[in-house]
């Protein structure tokens, strides 16, 4: 299933990540938690405010390639210093300890364990070295109404994903059922149906003479001196042998468009769709396609007849750019000055308050084209729920379910929510930028349209509880509602689905079951009402929290034989209370539920759970099962009139429950923070004398010598986007 274009934050991070973590130039002393740009990498945005000339001039001295690109351009999208990153990448202890090459240098900085240390293999030394300084690409503003055009064609793409499953199934079962003349009509369906798929997309190619002052794809790349003479010397020479097969259809020669000096390849397109014909017909005896699918694929191809493709390629000081265009004439252009390029859109963000660190990468969309994208996912899932609908109704048939409404009903309710949350997210839609820089570790910062999983207007009411220099994992948030609520129907869906179709499947007698399965499916069977009540439970205690919550955990439990002596982890998740008599109702409900799992799952022979021993504390009330494995590690529930919490140990939990966690620190409306070091640490004092878990020392020892941790932050910007930054905290060196 796709997923959106945006929404990998924390990928888009961690890839620029470990390129940083090693710089031999930076003095870094910060630790998780200090995020050394606090929360000020973007300021008020006015996307209706000119851009200041010498702001523009910063940027375009830290990200200079991106100057060169028109200020219509829709999509850009580069790296920079990709030498220095992949010496850093080399120099980190990461790859020196586990890589099979090394950069020369003493990489071993793990801790000894006396007796232990077995000797380590020697790696041959190997350098990977790279023509390219920077590069970036572009797509022009051609790009956001194609997206527009291209909607039907990724409906159907969803379509004809799930046709194809479902002519999968059938010819699965055609085979096993000995059924050869029905599979192999179901063969030619599903020649014929990727036919069609493909004829849409021909059709969406349309390459006649544009008249857009961009080219559709630009591309620039800061070379190397050996890599820039190497470069002017090939395209100087370039040709095309007579025995290749693009000869004819592509000619070279030079040109000069707007002051550019250009090398450029012309494609005769009538020559290449009689290629493509002749290419077909040989490949006709090989495809299952029917004749009349073939003649409109050869239809489509004709309208390369009216086409026209060239791509142009020249040098502007050191920099090679290259363009993809229909018109050269009107499209092979620069931007005259910064202030005339990308750098210069009102709509843009790139972290200005940071650039006086190096930059390692940016991406920008601007509003069409972000809207664009989220409309392409939206027809794409229009597609996909339909033809899962047929899937399954299919299937359904086959597997003999006698009442395929709920699940009907379930389906329609996911496709529902799925795709109203995605109109709502389109029709909110903003420009986009991502933006990251190297300054003791990697920043991201993403500048986006309200992506409704979190609410960042204000801080969540739970931000007192702050982390401290030994917490290990901490989040405070405030979860949008609609999200909460969503999700329990998607997984009410989703549960309606699983059961009816797993118990047609487990039913069937020709489906392959273990006697197992066969004998808990009537026990589920009779324990469903109580599951339901359970779940009715679970969303009444939801009704009865605010949105507002915190999570916190750190190793400072006592040293645990259990564990094998390592600090047992304290943790607390906690959230805000709405309504305690909510709560209450949803204790009794489980309470109620559980009697009658208890019967089934002892078969009778107890009726109830033991009572949890509560206590009281003030207004804080805590339910205790008095877990065999001692107090260390023993989870507890607390309640207050303000707060819910479960927590392990009781008396962390009552710390978090009572405030008394409060420490000074920058407070925003989402914060994340990964710490390692405390769980190398304590791992280290637990290694000495236990062999058990000197794997797990060494392996963080080698992680937490580049990389100390993590921390995120969410707010919202002045113009309503939502503004994230990740800082992948380097280790002091």
């Amino acid at each position: 299933m796709k997923t959106h274009y945006f929404y990998s934050i924390p990928c888009f991070a961690l890839t620029c990540a470990l390129a940083a973590c090693s710089d031999d130039n930076k003095s870094s002393s910060a630790k998780a938690g200090q995020d050394a740009a606090g929360l000020t990498p973007a300021s008020s945005l006015d996307p209706s405010a000119p851009v200041a000339s010498d702001l523009v001039a910063k940027r375009a001295e830290r990200v200079g390639i991106a100057a060169l690109f028109p200020m219509d351009m829709g999509i850009v999208a580069g790296v920079y210093d990709v030498p220095g990153m992949i010496r850093s990448v080399q120099n980190l202890n990461m790859v020196k300890t586990w890589g099979s090459c090394s950069t020369g240098e003493d990489a071993d900085e793990s801790i000894a364990i006396p007796g232990e240390d077995a000797p380590k293999p020697v790696r041959k030394k190997c350098s990977v070295n790279t023509p390219i300084i920077d590069a970036m690409i572009g797509f022009g503003p051609e790009w956001a109404p194609w997206m527009d055009s291209a909607q039907p064609a990724f409906t159907g793409m969803g379509l004809h994903q799930m046709k194809g499953i479902l002519s999968g199934y059938k010819l699965y079962q055609d085979l096993i059922n000995g059924n050869k003349k029905a599979s192999d009509a179901e063969v030619e369906v599903m020649g014929n149906r990727y036919t069609e798929m493909l004829i849409k997309w021909i059709d969406l190619v349309d390459m006649r003479p544009s008249q857009a002052a961009t080219a559709p794809v630009m591309v620039a790349a800061k070379l190397t001196p050996e890599a820039l003479a190497q470069a002017k010397a090939t395209l100087k020479d370039a040709n095309l042998p007579e025995d290749m097969e693009l000869h004819g259809i592509v000619s070279l020669y030079d040109k000069t468009y707007n002051g550019l000096v250009c090398k450029v390849a012309e494609v005769d397109c009538k020559k290449l769709r009689a290629k493509l014909e002749e290419r077909l017909e040989e490949a006709k005896a090989q495809i299952t396609v029917s004749q009349e699918n073939l003649d409109r694929l050869k239809a489509a191809l004709k309208r390369l007849d009216e086409s026209k493709l060239y791509v142009a390629v020249a040098f502007v000081d050191d920099t090679l750019v290259g363009f993809i265009t229909t018109n050269p004439e009107k499209q092979v252009r620069l931007a005259a000055s910064p202030q005339d390029s990308v750098l210069a859109r009102p709509d843009f963000s790139m972290a200005d308050a940071q650039l006086q660190y190096p930059a390692y990468g940016l991406i920008f969309a601007d509003k069409a084209c972000a809207k664009g994208l989220i409309n392409l996912d939206i027809a794409y899932y229009k597609g996909m729920f339909s033809g899962l609908k047929d899937l399954m109704q299919t299937v359904g048939a086959d597997w003999k379910i006698a009442d395929l409404a709920p699940s009907m009903a379930a389906l329609d309710s996911m496709k529902g929510s799925l795709l109203g949350l995605y109109e709502k997210v389109a029709q909110n839609a903003t420009p986009v930028s991502y933006y990251a820089w190297q300054d003791q570790g990697v920043h991201v910062e993403a500048c986006t349209y309200p992506l409704e999983f979190y609410l960042l207007d204000a801080p969540s009411s739970m931000n007192s509880v702050r982390p401290g220099a030994d917490t290990v994992l901490y989040s405070s948030f405030r979860i949008n509602p609609q999200i909460v609520d969503m999700g329990c129907s998607l997984y009410e869906n989703v549960a309606q689905i699983v059961w009816d179709y797993g118990n047609a499947y487990i039913s069937n007698p020709k489906h392959d079951v273990s006697d197992q399965i066969r004998m808990v499916a009537p026990m589920l069977q009779m324990a469903r009402p109580t599951i339901e009540e359970l779940w009715k439970a679970y969303k009444t205690a939801l009704s009865g929290l605010t949105d507002s919550g915190v999570f916190i955990m750190d190793m400072q439990g006592s040293p645990s034989p259990t564990l094998k002596n390592v600090p047992a982890p304290r943790f607390s998740a906690a959230y805000e209370v709405k309504n305690r008599a909510a709560l209450g109702e949803a204790w009794q409900k489980v309470s109620d539920a559980a009697k009658t799992i208890v019967t089934l799952a002892s078969q009778g022979k107890m009726t109830e759970l033991p009572s949890p021993k509560s206590s009281v504390e003030g207004d804080v009330t805590t339910y205790d099962y008095e877990c065999p494995l001692g107090a260390d590690l023993n989870p507890v529930v607390s309640v207050s009139d303000t707060r819910w919490a479960i927590s392990m140990p009781k008396a962390f939990g009552m710390e978090v429950i009572k405030e008394s966690m409060k420490a000074p620190g920058q407070v925003a409306p989402l914060e994340f923070q990964l710490n390692l070091v405390p769980v190398r640490d304590a791992l280290k004092s637990a290694a000495e004398g236990n062999k058990d878990i000197r794997k797990a020392v060494e392996t963080l020892d080698v992680i937490t010598s580049d990389v100390t941790g993590v921390h995120a932050t969410g707010r919202k910007a002045a113009d309503g986007r939502d503004v994230y930054h990740i800082h992948v905290i380097s280790a002091a060196k």
